[in-house]
Order: C-alpha cells, then sequence, then structure tokens
C-alpha cells in the first residue's frame, strides 16, 4: 500500500492523503479543535494539549498498530483520521479490532473526503490483519454515520445517553466493519 494518495474532492480540488508526520502536529490539532456541532471523541482523546504533546505522540506512534492519516489541500490540513488498536493491543481476543475517529474541518465536508480517508483505513488495517473497525457516532451527525453505512459499517449498539450538551443528551451509535 502507498503511503500516500491523491483523490478527487467533489468540487475538483486535489486532496492528498498521507500519514501524519511530527511537523503536522499543530494543524492536526487547529483541525481537530475546529469548530463543528459534533465531535469524534476517539481523536479527542489521541490528541495532545499541545503542539508539543501532539508531535511526541507522532514521533512515538506504532505504525503497525495506530494510523493518524491526515488530508491535506494545499499542504494545509482539513481532515484527520485515527485508528488506534483497541486495548492497545493487550488482550488478544480484541488485539484484531481498531477503533476510528474522523473529523473533516468545516467547509470541506460533503465532498468524499471522508469517504476517501475511510477508504484508505480500510485497506491499510487489511495489511497489517486487522479484523474489525468500529467507530461512535453521535446521532445528531447524520453525515458522518452516513458515511460510515456507505462504506460497509453496520450498526452494533445504541447509548442512549452518551455525552450531555447543556440540558440535552445525546446518543451514540456504534458501527462496525469486519474485515474477514
Amino acid at each position: 500500500m502507498e503511503s500516500s494518495r491523491k483523490i478527487t474532492a467533489r468540487n475538483g480540488h486535489e486532496i492528498i492523503l498521507r500519514p501524519a508526520v511530527p511537523e503536522d502536529s499543530a494543524a492536526i490539532l487547529r483541525t481537530i479543535k475546529s469548530p463543528a456541532p459534533e465531535r469524534s471523541y476517539i481523536l479527542a482523546e489521541q490528541v495532545g494539549n499541545s503542539a508539543d504533546a501532539e508531535r511526541n505522540y507522532l514521533a512515538s506512534l506504532d505504525t503497525e498498530k495506530s494510523l493518524l492519516l491526515v488530508a491535506t489541500e494545499n499542504s494545509e490540513v482539513i481532515g484527520v483520521l485515527a485508528v488506534v488498536q483497541a486495548d492497545q493491543g493487550k488482550r488478544h481476543e480484541a488485539a484484531g479490532g481498531a477503533h476510528i475517529g474522523l473529523h473533516i474541518s468545516d467547509g470541506h465536508r460533503g465532498l468524499g473526503i471522508g469517504s476517501g480517508m475511510l477508504a484508505y483505513a480500510t485497506e491499510w488495517a487489511v495489511a497489517r490483519g486487522f479484523t474489525m473497525l468500529d467507530a461512535c457516532i453521535f446521532t445528531t451527525n447524520m453525515v458522518s454515520l452516513n458515511i460510515f453505512k456507505r462504506a460497509g459499517f453496520s450498526e452494533e449498539n445504541l447509548k442512549l445517553r452518551k455525552i450531555r450538551f447543556g440540558n440535552e443528551c445525546i446518543a451514540e451509535v456504534c458501527v462496525v466493519k469486519c474485515l474477514d
């Protein structure tokens, strides 16, 4: 599998998908923390609180068990996808699974970038022997949920009160894709 890939977004712009490097740390933080009505808690848990912390995380990343993929347009990071091995591979029965978090910056959604990133991540996971991918998505984020469903993920469970925003409890649906 190639390390970088070019895709054409629906607006005709060329997007480069590639594994993140430590020099991307500040741009990754900006992208993930960019305004969005929905957030991926998996991504939020994986990034550091500072560019230095993120740079250290990227430098120490075991690229056989984890992937931090960026989508760039004109060298600007506009999307981030994380694949993290379930239970960090510590439990044999869960070692074949991985969790995915995806965030596309506002203004770049709905252009097929997320679908391209999921295809890349699926190929990466298959090449490393993973047998299952999962993601948990807030039910208020139907766009993201539909991207995962189009990529072959199916709903597995629903957490009715996953997170609270103000006075409102938001549900979360977990989706799974078997790779074998």
